[in-house]
């Protein structure tokens, strides 16, 4: 077999294989099993042997290499002659079959699960539902872009140490965005940088127009300009084709060109806009910290100023007597009061 050998563009190959994979599928419909494994199998009611053959044909149909493609050969023919012994239930190779499907079907339940539990892991990078958004769109179609906070300053109970912490304006390639908490939700990474790509893209698609399809669009209408000539002084081209012209291929690159830049300026302005609705809600943010603390500390100093209750205990005197401790009013003399000393 040669190495330049394609088998899809090979019809004997292709006719080799098709009828390799109906005899498969044909035999495979002829294996009794049991419910467990055909209609009452967790996978399904399809039957489990024509969807392995179906996937294998699926995923060599691929291959070029000679030495793949004759074990691939080999192997259905193989399993073509186990399939024929195997529709006889008293064989065991029915036995091994069924051992083999239902070890594949554990298997791929395994997969699953995996997979499952994988992806109620996986951090969703979706937006919130139920969430409002911080500004909201106060323009009309066809204005410029004007956006305004949607709602007052966060409330002081939302934040856990009680005490408010405004949040900072921040930019990403020109993409206005406010860290409101560390760490910075993974839906914000995932919008600021599917914008940031969509600007470059264009940016790069400008570049492109204008280097070198500027220049292939210059050669297109050189070639139009000499066809037109030649047409012209043949005779073959009437006076009411020669008054409706067309634009040539460098004035309709240019137009894309113009669209795009527009494209790039709207954006610009709508993120300008998007700025000033931000910073505002960091100027109230900020006008609201400061009141609070001010308040707070006001209520520190009231609490300082607040007078204290004296002690109104009688002091404590030392006796001559027994030399002890003896508790008498203030001004009075300590002593025994047995003897009247």
């Amino acid at each position: 077999m040669p190495s330049f050998f394609v088998p899809a563009r090979s019809s004997r190959h292709r006719i080799a294989c098709f009828s390799l994979y109906r005899s498969l599928v044909r035999q495979a419909l002829r294996v009794p099993l049991p419910e467990e494994l055909s209609t009452a199998s967790p996978l399904g009611p399809a039957n489990p042997i024509r969807t392995l053959i179906r996937n294998a044909f699926h995923r060599n149909k691929r291959d070029t290499s000679p030495r793949l493609i004759v074990s691939a050969l080999k192997n259905g023919y193989r399993f073509l002659t186990l399939l024929s012994r195997a529709a006889d239930t008293s064989m065991p190779e029915h036995a091994s079959v069924l051992n083999f499907l239902r070890e594949n079907e554990a298997r791929v339940l395994a997969v699953k699960a995996k997979a499952a539990e994988a992806a109620a892991k996986r951090i969703s990078t979706a937006p919130i539902p139920g969430r409002t958004p911080i500004i909201t769109k106060v323009s009309a179609e066809g204005e410029p872009p004007a956006y305004a906070p949607t709602g007052p300053p966060r409330a002081l109970s939302s934040f856990k140490g009680g005490v408010r912490k405004p949040p900072t304006m921040a930019a990403a390639t020109a993409v206005p965005f406010l860290r409101l908490k560390k760490p910075q939700p993974r839906f914000l990474e995932r919008v600021i940088r599917q914008k940031v790509e969509r600007r470059a893209k264009k940016g790069i698609r400008i570049m492109e127009m204008q280097s070198e399809g500027m220049q292939d669009a210059n050669d297109e209408d050189v070639w139009e300009r000499l066809v037109a000539k030649m047409l012209a002084e043949n005779g073959q081209v009437g006076e009411e084709v020669n008054n409706n012209r067309e634009r040539t291929y460098r004035e309709t690159l240019w137009e894309a060109v113009t669209l795009t830049m527009e494209s790039l300026n709207r954006e610009r302005e709508d993120s300008v806009a998007r700025g000033k609705a931000m910073w505002q809600i960091v100027l109230a943010e900020q006008e609201m910290a400061l009141k609070e603390e001010k308040e707070r500390l006001a209520k520190e100093a009231e609490t300082k100023k607040k007078p204290q209750l004296e002690d109104l205990s009688p002091p404590v005197i030392k006796t001559a007597v027994s030399g002890g401790f003896t508790r008498g009013k203030k001004g009075q003399r300590g002593g025994n009061h047995t003897t009247g000393e």
